[in-house]
């Protein structure tokens, strides 16, 4: 059963998440992101963006299957994936995904949006009531104390 780890408390949803993926692929883990059709260009210039040393290739779903496969980072509009070998899912969408015990684990992000909060008890709820183990994690602690 995938593990599910809320971040919430999130200021900057795209910086906190290319840093979730950034920590990700680090550890060694292949991450698809599951993002709404019109932030795809965005999100996928902020990881053209980062530093050198901070880069991570990736690709959408209509690449083609043999560079999805070299791909450390997928993305796509749902969190649906024909990849195998990919263990994480950054959810970036107001859905819960419809596999998500295909995942090791599943990260979402949570803004102090009102709206997005409302969202986000949502799709937690749905974990729980599938009965998926939820993690609680307080960024905007951890920001407000400097933690990346």
């Amino acid at each position: 059963m995938s593990d599910v780890v809320f971040h919430y408390g999130v200021a900057d949803k795209w910086d906190y998440a290319t840093r979730l993926v950034r920590k990700a692929v680090r550890s060694g883990f292949r991450v698809r992101v599951a993002l709404a059709p019109a932030e795809m260009a965005n999100f996928s210039t902020r990881l053209w963006a980062m530093a050198p040393s901070g880069f991570f290739a990736h690709c959408d779903d209509q690449a083609p299957a043999s560079l999805k496969r070299r791909s450390p980072v997928i993305l796509g509009t749902t969190g649906e994936s024909d990849e195998p070998e990919v263990a994480v899912l950054l959810n970036l969408t107001d859905d819960m995904p419809e596999s998500p015990q295909r995942y090791e684990k599943i990260l979402e992000v949570i803004t102090t949006d009102p709206q997005d909060r409302q969202q986000g008890r949502i799709r937690k709820r749905a974990y729980d009531s599938a009965r998926y183990p939820v993690a609680m994690h307080d960024a905007g602690a951890a920001q407000t104390a400097g933690v990346p």
